[in-house]
């Protein structure tokens, strides 16, 4: 049996996320007899996916705090100290209650390998501590000579010398290193990094989905010219620009879709993190802007990555600035126009055929996004013919990661 402790973010209210390693856990079972995960948490148990818990080939941990909260981070120099004193102990004697006392040291230690999981936190797209503490992560993988696979992520960019060297160290200590998009390849190579690096696909492709049970939604879901909505809350945050005038431009813009086309049109919050990261709070600011409230169901509810697929591939099109929500959408071959504000997005769109139907948040207009909606809107048949062809291919690549790491732990003997 192979244990693997799964690195990165895994906090089930950010569906992304959630979605990310759902998918991953899938891919492992599928390619590995009876696998045993070390997934981490953040705070307590209710952070991770509801079917984790409990489950008896899952084993929470809790991740080491860097800064926040403050009494916790304390313990981030005894973490390192006590990874540092084991690899050059260890050469020597048994040490290893230096590892037991803490929860992600003891994964590690317990584990045949470590695998990422994440997405786009590879990179400075979040800020300096952000890096930090998934990069850390894989140092103490490092430190305790576990391999460690960086698994379908977007990588970079990296905007000083400091973080820039930090990421070549790491990542040529990689086994192996898989990524999402080209562009992540390209910055890879920048880095002149040596270890072994595939292009493939974002294991979400495969997450499953699920039926919501109800009624109000599925009433509304039978209606004709449905258009699907991911309205991030975060995203002028990130991508530099107005909040308010986000909301303004993407309220007449639903308006005008509805009144263009008869369409009806649901809001997807995708990610529910109370604060910034809330997609509740602007898609009620949306609602409460339009002209036209009857023909628009704001869905704010608790469901989980797999059941919002499951709703989200029910659309005619689909209008996404949550990258997870818009492969939710295309791995159900549900036509996409998305709103990008990282590498992540133009890279899966490009993955998909679909390059000219994205658009840089920095340049966002009105008319610019209702051009893009009603040249998708017009051409969302021949889109989808599109989508059937290709997606098969992408989900291929998808499944791919999960035979290169099981190919490289064949190659050392781990399994």
């Amino acid at each position: 049996m192979i244990k693997i402790t799964v690195v990165g973010p895994t906090d089930r209210l950010n569906r992304g996320t959630e979605a990310l390693i759902l998918s991953r856990v899938k891919i492992m079972e599928q390619i590995f007899d009876h696998p045993y995960f070390f997934v981490q948490h953040a705070s307590n148990l209710a952070s991770i996916p509801k079917q984790f818990i409990s489950n008896p080939k899952i084993e929470p941990y809790k991740k080491t705090a860097l800064i926040a909260p403050v009494f916790e981070s304390l313990n981030t120099p005894i973490i390192l100290i006590s990874a540092l004193l084991w690899r050059i102990l260890s050469n020597f004697v048994k040490v290893d209650f230096l590892l037991s006392w803490n929860e992600e040291l003891n994964a590690l230690k317990s584990s045949d390998i470590a695998v990422t999981t994440g997405g786009d936190v590879l990179s400075e797209d979040y800020g300096l501590f952000s890096f930090l503490t998934h990069f850390f992560a894989l140092f103490l993988a490092i430190l305790l000579k576990k391999p460690f696979i960086v698994f379908a992520e977007s990588v970079g960019p990296f905007k000083s010398s400091i973080t820039i060297a930090i990421a070549k160290f790491i990542l040529n200590k990689a086994a192996l290193i898989t990524v999402r998009d080209e562009i992540s390849l390209n910055h890879i190579d920048k880095l002149g990094i040596k270890r072994p690096v595939y292009l493939t696909a974002d294991s979400a492709f495969l997450l499953d989905k699920k039926d919501v049970k109800n009624p109000l939604l599925d009433d509304f879901m039978k209606n004709d010219n449905l258009i699907g909505f991911s309205i991030s809350n975060a995203i002028a945050e990130w991508g530099g620009g107005s909040y308010d005038e986000y909301i303004e431009l993407i309220t007449e813009v639903i308006d005008t879709i509805i009144e263009k086309y008869e369409a009806n049109v649901i809001l997807i919050a995708h990610v529910t993190i109370d604060g910034l990261n809330d997609d509740r709070v602007i898609n009620q600011k949306v609602f409460d802007g339009l002209r036209n409230k009857k023909r628009v169901f704001n869905l704010n509810e608790d469901y989980s990555s797999e059941e919002l697929k499951g709703v989200i591939s029910q659309c005619d099109l689909f209008v996404g600035a949550r990258m997870h929500a818009n492969i939710a959408a295309l791995s159900t071959c549900v036509p996409v126009v998305a709103i990008s504000y990282s590498i992540k997005t133009p890279g899966l769109m490009k993955l998909c055929g679909l390059e000219d139907y994205y658009i840089e948040f920095k340049d966002l207009t009105e008319d610019l996004l209702i051009s893009k909606i009603s040249e998708a809107w017009e051409n969302r048949h021949d889109i989808k013919k599109h989508l059937e062809k290709v997606i098969p291919g992408i989900k291929r690549k998808a499944l791919r990661n999960g035979e290169l790491v099981r190919e490289f732990c064949d190659s050392i003997g781990i399994t």
